[in-house]
């Protein structure tokens, strides 16, 4: 039993007296390691904290939205500036405009006038080129057009260049050619209030003997040149379209006998290179036997067998005249 204590009391003394360093070194291998773990999980916590403040700063990107949109292009299909180059009728339509200015109204007067006849001639041709009456209803729906811009153009000259003597020729061609229509009774207006003493009015009473001319009163726009006029050419024109117009027969025969006695060896555009006299004794001859309801003057000739006779043989029966000839 002694030695049984003694053994214990040695082992407690070398338990003791051991180094205590040696159980620090020992404990590391197992509990240091527990305890950096749980130091290690709480400085580890402020990572998720940043995770979360940048994801959505990188997710929201409106940028590459606004370049997928890509308005630019769309305005580019637009293309307004083609547009403005193909509407560029002006400076065409002004550069023959300084040539006029810079002539003489007389000038210009006669430029716009041989454009209306070009361009006359070239509806005339290709109207010619369509079949039946579509070529000719084609002239005279376009014609007006073309008239109606010459008669403008005529009219500027006119206003700006005020009591000129070239006006008389742009204004009887609007008269003329534009007869009817307000442009037209205007220009005519005009004639008969400052040229009425102008001797080319002889071309009027020309054209408004055929009748062709929609004029309102012709007898009394006849009998004030006749009164006015203190040319001869021009008075004897006028009296010999007032004999053609004037529906009384006895009146126009008067008219026809006192043109013969005061204007007989006169000449004019009228008469077509006859004397007045030649183209009176004309008009009597049809007005008197030529016209319906009137006697027709006797003839003499020979018939298909070589036989005379005259065409007062058969009057009171029925026939029919065949003149033809042959050169």
């Amino acid at each position: 039993m002694q030695m049984r204590w003694l053994l214990v009391l040695g082992c407690l003394l070398i338990t003791a007296c051991s180094n205590p360093g040696d159980e620090t070194s020992q404990t590391p291998s197992s509990t240091p390691p527990q305890v950096a773990s749980k130091t290690e999980s709480p400085e580890a916590t402020p990572a998720p904290e940043e995770k979360k403040t940048e994801p959505p700063k990188e997710e929201a990107k409106p940028e590459p939205k606004q370049e997928e949109a890509k308005p630019e292009p769309k305005q580019e299909e637009a293309k307004p500036e083609p547009k403005q180059e193909e509407a560029k009728p002006e400076p065409k339509q002004e550069e023959p405009k300084p040539e006029v200015t810079d002539a003489t109204p007389a000038e210009q007067i006669k430029t716009i006038i041989a454009e209306y006849s070009k361009a006359q001639g070239s509806l005339m041709t290709e109207a010619r080129k369509m079949p039946g009456n579509e070529g000719r209803d084609f002239y005279f729906a376009n014609l007006p057009k073309l008239q109606q811009k010459c008669g403008a153009d005529l009219n500027a000259v006119v206003a700006a260049n005020a009591d000129d003597p070239a006006n008389f020729d742009a204004i009887m061609w609007i008269t003329m050619n534009m007869a009817g229509s307000d442009t037209g009774t205007k220009a005519m207006d005009t004639l008969f209030e400052k040229y009425i003493e102008n001797e080319q009015m002889v071309k009027l009473c020309a054209v408004m003997a055929q009748g062709r001319m929609p004029v309102k009163n012709p007898v009394a726009k006849f009998e004030q040149l006749i009164e006015k006029s203190p040319h001869d050419a021009v008075k004897a024109s006028a009296t010999m379209a007032l004999a053609k117009t004037v529906k009384d027969e006895t009146r126009a025969e008067e008219l026809y006998e006192s043109l013969i006695a005061n204007y007989g060896d006169l000449r004019s555009q009228m008469t077509r290179g006859k004397t007045f006299k030649e183209a009176a004794d004309n008009a009597l001859f049809q007005l008197k036997y030529l016209s319906i309801g009137k006697i027709a003057p006797d003839i003499e000739g020979e018939d298909l067998d070589g036989v005379a006779f005259k065409l007062s043989d058969y009057r009171g029966k029925v026939v029919v005249l065949d003149f033809w000839g042959d050169w």
